[in-house]
């Protein structure tokens, strides 16, 4: 559909703009306000369909005051460092100084010059929660930054009748806490996965041959353990998936305060929050290096 902002109705004289009721002539294309239309009863360049008239859009002059949005081209101001319609960073890409300029921007603060990754942001991100503010929450969290704010200020909201159910603990369990950078509890949930999956590791090595048959490992009732333990691996992963959310708020938040305490200037405490921020890469490098030669055994 063609975008008829800042065109001029023919008939009015004035601009159309994002909530005008355009009606347009099936003939010569001539765009109108509805009312205008109706008022006339035709189109207002009907006297000129005979000579074969053909609108067009009047070009448009380049405003260099103003930025516009790679992904919804809205027009923002010139500095802006998102765009106003859809919270879109508006720093270029691969220039780290910039992207500095418009976090700090996006922060109300001056960042020095720092090597560190451009978030998507979530547009709206006024109040805090437990003194820690929810725009520095997400620059530290990183991606999908949107999705763990929305779901904190509904936590902040609902409290106790907050439920949020996270998938992605729920299929990867340890994994999704590893990449999230909550250590201990990726530790402890590995290890009882870990556990839990043995009895089933027992049966499918006797299946492969990996383990005779009279090997001591396969007791009356292996099969029944190897049930049970499934049946718990999957009651964890339920567990966490609903848990896995208020326990990252909790380590976001108490992140961010032992950054505050341990930094002298609010300059030097929103550089280290930039360059911790975002998830454990390493862990889908490592996750990948692991798993590609298992699925080929």
């Amino acid at each position: 559909m063609f975008n008829y902002n800042d065109c001029i109705c023919d008939k009015c004289g004035e601009k159309f703009d994002t909530k005008s009721d355009v009606v347009v002539c099936p003939i010569c294309g001539t765009p109108h306000h509805r009312e205008c239309y109706k008022e006339l009863g035709h189109c207002v360049n009907e006297d000129k369909h005979k000579d074969g008239f053909e609108w067009t859009a009047p070009e448009k002059s380049i405003n260099f005051n103003v930025s516009v949005c790679p992904r919804c081209q809205a027009e923002n101001p010139k500095d802006a460092a998102f765009c106003e319609s859809c919270g879109i960073s508006l720093a270029p890409q691969g220039n780290n100084n910039s992207k500095s300029q418009a976090i700090g921007e996006f922060l109300g603060v001056e960042i020095e010059k720092t090597p560190l990754v451009s978030p998507i942001l979530p547009k709206s991100l006024e109040g805090e929660c437990d003194s820690v503010s929810y725009k520095d929450m997400a620059v530290y969290i990183g991606s999908s930054a949107a999705y763990y704010i929305y779901n904190f200020k509904r936590k902040q909201t609902e409290g106790k009748n907050f439920k949020s159910f996270c998938w992605s603990a729920f299929l990867f369990d340890g994994l999704y806490f590893l990449y999230r950078k909550m250590w201990s509890e990726a530790v402890v949930i590995l290890l009882i996965s870990s556990l839990l999956s043995i009895p089933n590791f027992i049966i499918i090595g006797s299946n492969f041959g990996y383990i005779s048959s009279n090997s001591p490992l396969l007791f009356n009732g292996i099969g029944v353990l190897a049930t049970i333990c499934y049946m718990l691996s999957i009651a964890l992963k339920i567990f966490l998936g609903f848990i896995a959310i208020p326990r990252y708020q909790k380590k976001v938040v108490n992140d961010l305060k032992k950054i505050k305490s341990q930094t002298s200037s609010n300059n030097e405490y929103y550089q280290t929050i930039i360059a911790k921020s975002g998830p454990s890469k390493f862990v889908i490098y490592a996750s990948i290096a692991i798993f590609i030669p298992y699925l080929f055994m």
